[in-house]
């Protein structure tokens, strides 16, 4: 587990657990008069948020809210320049998170804390288990009296539950519950002697309700859920809370089917004489769990339900929805404490104007010439080191990071393949990198900050270096928690970068075009069919697959019916299928004789497609 994880955890879990208590604080305010069993479910969705909430915050699933300062004119795009004047960057804005920096040493240290924490807590739940097992192998089936079978046949019959059992033990303190597929229900020896019918079936079927209510598999999990946050004092209240709503809940139950509730009272009195209270916390259900006898009396005798169940209901679904929404949306503020990543420095590479989508330029008056080449900027650290810091402040959403970050774009000496992301296709990244490289780790890394990302990765597009444009042209293509029409702003210099004279630049620029899906470049792409280069033919093809495109339909036939290669002939045979367009069955027909099985299977797949 990663220290600095550990440390997010456990600052943001102690505002944020605060504030869900409160929320079902105010939420079980609301059900006062409803039944308890919807308060008890309140109470354990909170339980559950409260450690699903820091989790989020700690791995940032819920991306941190960004508040912008201000806003763009029309007449002037973001981030362009007149003249030489310096960019300014209009990404950086105000994160929902406040980031502290510290120290290795510190995080080492409160992490080793918390897992001799975690340690103990676990050693208690063994030592809690063990005494459960312990009571279970107690347990005797013979000497019952007549009047507990009548007790337990009349419970079993109001609860409609015949797969309990019932037994004795010499070392159960109060009656109690354990287990999940067999429950069993365990009576101390005070109770299996001379006791009237109306205790027994009072201890007997507040149990059953228990079984009845599946309350021994719903505590194990809350006790398992609340290890890791029993640090919180209020978790304590919070699991107080549960406790005392579940026995509430079970005693509603019992008067509902079997006692009337002064009978029920009545009789709790005599069992807690025959009992030796107060009970050590155990792993087992109690009838006097919650050490709150005296108010459930007073509620048995007193309390009158205003509300029905209908609008117990109702509520109960609003507060729960109100509080899983607020931590969600909490989730996204908080504190982000790390250790300051160490990125190898390079010199900034010269920021390229970027020109507005509505005034076309050639790639040769928008380039820049950098003052030195890339390889003259490196440090003493290794590619290796290099790459694998990019990979790990992508990792981070470290937003400081994107200048160094975008210095090392240009990056490209090979170095051995890092699984830094082990979901979808950016390992390595598709075939728009010739090898993994500093400058492919670099790109991921931006490609996965999204939004922040976005300006300056713009601005390198018409960097003078080959490797700086063709990783900033696939970010830009890859950037995540941003919508296609986002980025608009980057497809005239994409388009332009179709004529580049780097392949490798063309068939990243083609694939962050089929990935924005802008039909401004539709022309282009269609030409582009025509490249020297038949991996620039595949992307091209691709992108306007992804784009369905059907102005190119044309194109791609002649592509499918020409082209030498059979990797393009097949892209061909899949954008026409995807595409849909009936003017292109004829072709796909003909591809049926092509000398390559795999064009053919495509052409027949097409052909079913389209039909």
């Amino acid at each position: 587990m990663d220290n600095e994880f550990i440390l997010n955890f456990l600052v943001n879990s102690a505002w944020q657990i605060t504030a869900i208590w409160v929320l079902a604080a105010v939420g079980t305010y609301l059900l006062k008069n409803c039944s308890a069993h919807y308060r008890h479910a309140v109470w354990i969705t909170a339980l559950f948020l409260c450690l699903s909430a820091p989790v989020i915050t700690a791995t940032q699933v819920v991306p941190a809210l960004t508040l912008n300062p201000g806003f763009y004119s029309a007449s002037q795009p973001p981030n362009t320049t007149t003249n030489d004047e310096p960019l300014v960057d209009h990404t950086k804005r105000r994160s929902s998170r406040v980031v502290i920096n510290t120290k290795p040493q510190n995080m080492q240290l409160v992490a080793a804390a918390y897992f001799i924490f975690l340690g103990l807590c676990t050693l208690r739940f063994v030592r809690l288990w063990r005494t459960k097992e312990n009571l279970r192998r107690s347990v005797t089936f013979t000497g019952l009296t007549a009047p507990i079978e009548i007790a337990l046949k009349r419970c079993k019959t109001a609860f409609g539950i015949e797969r309990v059992r019932l037994g004795r033990s010499a070392t159960a303190r109060v009656p109690c519950t354990v287990g999940i597929r067999r429950p069993l229900i365990v009576l101390p020896d005070s109770f299996c002697g001379d006791v009237d019918q109306e205790t027994l079936i009072s201890v007997i079927g507040h149990e059953m309700a228990h079984v009845r209510r599946k309350d021994f598999l719903t505590k194990l999990v809350c006790e398992l859920v609340s290890q890791p946050i029993s640090f919180h004092p209020l978790t304590f209240l919070i699991k107080r809370q549960i406790e005392r709503e579940r026995e509430l809940a079970c005693d509603e139950l019992v008067t509902q089917q079997v006692l009337r509730p002064e009978t029920y009272a009545r009789s709790l009195l005599r069992a807690a004489d025959l009992s030796i209270l107060p009970a050590r916390r155990t792993m087992m259900l109690s009838v006097f769990d919650g050490r709150m006898l005296e108010e459930r009396i007073r509620l048995l005798m007193h309390k009158q339900f205003s509300a029905n169940k209908w609008s117990g209901r109702v509520i109960t679904a609003v507060v729960l929805i109100a509080i899983c929404v607020s931590s969600v949306l909490g989730s996204a503020f908080g504190f982000s404490l790390r250790t300051p990543l160490e990125l190898p420095r390079l010199a900034p590479t010269p920021a390229a104007t970027v020109i507005p989508s509505q005034e076309p330029m050639t790639m040769s008056v928008a380039r820049k010439q950098d003052p030195a080449p890339v390889a003259s900027q490196r440090e003493s650290t290794t590619a290796q080191e290099r790459a694998q810091a990019a990979c790990d402040a992508g990792r981070k959403r470290d937003v400081e990071a994107i200048p160094s970050l975008v210095a090392m774009l240009g990056d490209d000496r090979q170095v051995e393949p890092i699984a830094c992301y082990t979901t979808g296709n950016w390992t390595p990244a598709l075939d728009t990198f010739k090898h993994p490289s500093p400058g492919e780790q670099a790109a991921l890394a931006l490609a996965s900050l999204g939004r922040n990302a976005f300006i300056p990765l713009m601005n390198q597009l018409s960097n003078s270096n080959a490797a700086t444009r063709r990783n900033a042209a696939w970010a830009v293509g890859e950037l995540t928690n941003m919508i296609p029409g986002d980025r608009a702003p980057a497809v005239p210099q994409l388009i332009n970068l179709l004529s580049d004279s780097d392949p490798w630049v063309r068939m990243a620029a083609a694939r962050a075009l089929g990935e924005v899906r802008d039909r401004l470049a539709s022309p282009t792409l269609t030409a582009t069919l025509g490249d020297s280069d038949w991996r620039v033919r595949r992307v091209a093809a691709w992108a306007l697959n992804e784009m369905k495109e059907a102005r190119a339909v044309p194109a791609l036939c002649d592509l499918l019916l020409r082209d030498a290669r059979v990797e393009v002939r097949v892209a061909a045979a899949e954008a026409l299928g995807e595409i849909r367009s009936v003017a292109a069955l004829l072709s796909l027909e003909r591809a049926l004789d092509d000398a390559d099985a795999g064009v053919r299977a495509k052409a027949r797949w097409a052909i079913d497609e389209i039909n």
